[in-house]
């Protein structure tokens, strides 16, 4: 059996490693709502529910009550993203009519290993993507052809946790990021960058850094279980190809993120989880400063922070509140069925609807069911769907640009399973 353990944790850990990140489009904002097919069937309520070795993606503590385990899984998503604008055809930005973005089927690994080493002791290591930003316009809605950006995340993390007490654990996480990103069809865009040569057009470019997660998990009395994680910003290295494009000559940071969880057990067959997560888009310039255009294009020094410089023009973003709330019944000995349903309030604010075309992000409602079926003594199937409900929301273009009416909008679909084995 020992050696059984050390090939699946070494396989976990190349696979991991060897596993291409894939593109994504947006969730919470651009961030999952889970990380686990299990933790989707509860739209990701699960800080304070630790059930297969993906915890630690949440809560490092986590995979201090699972044991030892190993869980492959894969996601099919579907996300359907477009914007429409008034105005008149080659005088005002964006153009006019209704266009969808391409490339709407994404697929989404995740891999998670956790062991047992003595009593108190646990380490795991898991692989798995966040999101990012994809959108492919055939017909450029800046006049400039083919236009999109695609941002790809992935992560390594490396956990270890402790359990004290019975029922009480704290984890501590190291993570591994990397990203890719390309940017096509913002030509006219250059008259508003420090560095126009860096702005679109130049490729795939790479970004790496690392960050922790801490984390812990504690019992309230019987019945009732705490969770509590957070990860400071994470600094990245440069995406040196598009620094005329992210604030910071090039920097895109990943947003500090914390989430506190409640589970409720009301019966030895059901379970009522409560996640609240705070995501800060607004501290990474990149993301969340907004973008002031104030002249014509073209025009030199008319934007108040140009592209890509130090705390320049971004994305507009603001920090959102995420809220997650699951139910989980175990029907039988061997099938536990799950819903969930989640809420963020707008990341997206009206008046930065203009560069939001590449990034549409304005999903604000989810809902989830899942199943696991265990398949035999130590190994289980689960399969969980989630559906994004269509949200759009209503702006006008900068009166540089004609000041046009815009609307951005979204509704996405995911299909998820894994397969899991105790040991």
């Amino acid at each position: 059996m020992v050696s059984t353990k050390k090939w699946a944790l070494a396989s976990a850990v190349a696979a991991a490693i060897a596993l291409p990140a894939t593109a994504l489009a947006t969730t919470a904002g651009y961030f999952q709502l889970g990380y686990s097919t299990i933790s989707d069937g509860m739209a990701g309520a699960s800080a304070a529910l630790p059930q297969d070795s993906m915890i630690q993606a949440t809560n490092p503590a986590g995979i201090a009550f699972v044991g030892s385990r190993l869980d492959l899984g894969v996601a099919g998503f579907w996300p359907f993203r477009g914007y429409a604008a008034g105005g008149m055809y080659g005088h005002t930005y964006p153009k006019p009519g209704s266009y969808g973005s391409s490339t709407n089927f994404f697929l989404i690994p995740h891999i998670g290993y956790s062991q047992k080493l003595s009593r108190n002791n646990y380490v795991g290591v898991a692989m798995y993507g966040n999101g990012g930003m994809s959108t492919n316009y055939h017909a450029g809605p800046f006049y400039s052809g083919q236009t999109g950006v695609n941002l790809t995340q992935m992560f390594l993390q490396l956990t270890y946790a402790r359990r004290f007490l019975r029922h009480d654990a704290v984890g501590l996480s190291l993570i591994y990021a990397y990203q890719r990103f390309s940017a096509d069809g913002l030509n006219n865009f250059e008259g508003f960058s420090a560095s126009s040569n860096n702005m679109t057009g130049n490729g795939v470019a790479t970004s790496d850094g690392v960050g922790v997660k801490v984390g812990g998990q504690f019992r309230v009395f019987p019945g009732l279980n705490v969770g509590i994680a957070f990860s400071p910003r994470m600094t990245m290295s440069k995406f040196s190809k598009y620094s005329g494009l992210f604030a910071n000559q090039g920097r895109m940071d990943i947003p500090a993120n914390g989430v506190v969880g409640l589970a409720f057990q009301p019966t030895n067959r059901q379970v009522i989880a409560f996640d609240f997560q705070r995501i800060f888009y607004g501290d990474v310039p990149a993301i969340g400063d907004p973008t002031t255009i104030t002249g014509a294009p073209g025009a030199p020094n008319l934007v108040s922070g140009p592209f890509g410089s130090t705390n320049g023009s971004g994305f507009g973003w603001q920090d959102i509140d995420v809220y997650k709330i699951g139910y989980q019944y175990r029907a039988t000995r061997n099938t536990t069925w799950r819903v969930g349903f989640a809420y963020n309030n707008q990341p997206i604010q009206q008046n930065q609807l203009l560069l939001n075309i590449l990034a549409p992000g304005v999903i604000q409602r989810h809902v989830t069911a899942g199943v696991t079926v265990r398949t035999a003594r130590h190994q289980d199937v689960s399969v969980a769907a989630m559906y994004g409900l269509p949200q759009a929301l209503y702006g006008n273009a900068p009166g540089a640009f004609g000041g046009a009416p815009i609307k951005i909008e979204m509704h996405e679909y995911q299909l998820e399973a894994n397969w899991g084995w105790k040991f």
